[in-house]
C-alpha cells in the first residue's frame, strides 16, 4: 500500500490548526486566534455567539478575556476530508473551564466541564490551513462539574441539541 505524503501532510497540517485553537483559547492568547487560525473571511457560528471575519471573530474571542481563568480543551476523534485546496473536519471537544470568580479558591475543581464538538471547513492559505467556517456542537454541560454561568447560558443553550452533520 501506497502512503500519499502529500495527503498525510495536508491532514497534519489541519490537525495543528485544530489544536492550534486549542491551545491559543487555553494559554489565554485570545489575540491571537483570528489571526493564526482562521481566513480573513472565517466565521465562527456558537449558536447565539456568531462572527463573521476576523476583525469580529478577534472581537468575540476577546469577550472570554476575564471571564475565563483557565481553561483546557481535549480535541479527541479527528475525522479529515482533503479536497484539492479545501477541507473538512470533524472533531469531539471536552473542555475543562475555570471562570475568573472574585475570592474563589484557584486550586478548586473545575467550573464546569463542556462536551461538545466542531465541524470545521478549511482552506489551504499562503500561511497553511486556515478555518474559513467553524459549527460548534453542545451534548452537554456540567457533566460531572459545575454549572453554566448566566453570560455564558445562551451560547450552550443554543448550540444545545445540534447534532453533527458530518461525518455521517
Amino acid at each position: 500500500m501506497m502512503i500519499d505524503l502529500a495527503m498525510l501532510a495536508d491532514r497534519l497540517a489541519i490537525e495543528e490548526c485544530l489544536y492550534r485553537y486549542a491551545h491559543l483559547v487555553d494559554g489565554m492568547q485570545l489575540h491571537r486566534i483570528a489571526e493564526e487560525v482562521f481566513t480573513e473571511d472565517g466565521s465562527i457560528d456558537f449558536g447565539s455567539a456568531r462572527s463573521v471575519g476576523r476583525e469580529a471573530i478577534h472581537a468575540q474571542c476577546m469577550g472570554y478575556q476575564g471571564a475565563l481563568m483557565g481553561c483546557s480543551h481535549n480535541i479527541t476523534n479527528v475525522v479529515i476530508e482533503v479536497n484539492g485546496d479545501d477541507a473538512r473536519a470533524a472533531s469531539r471537544v471536552m473542555a475543562w473551564q475555570w471562570f475568573d470568580i472574585p475570592d474563589a479558591d484557584p486550586l478548586r475543581p473545575a467550573d464546569l466541564l463542556a462536551v461538545g464538538g466542531y465541524e470545521d471547513r478549511l482552506r489551504r492559505t499562503a500561511e497553511g490551513w486556515r478555518i474559513y467556517e467553524r459549527r460548534g456542537i453542545n451534548f452537554g454541560t456540567g457533566i460531572g462539574a459545575g454549572s453554566v454561568p448566566d453570560p455564558m447560558r445562551p451560547i450552550f443553550q443554543a448550540m444545545q441539541g445540534r447534532t453533527p452533520g458530518w461525518p455521517a
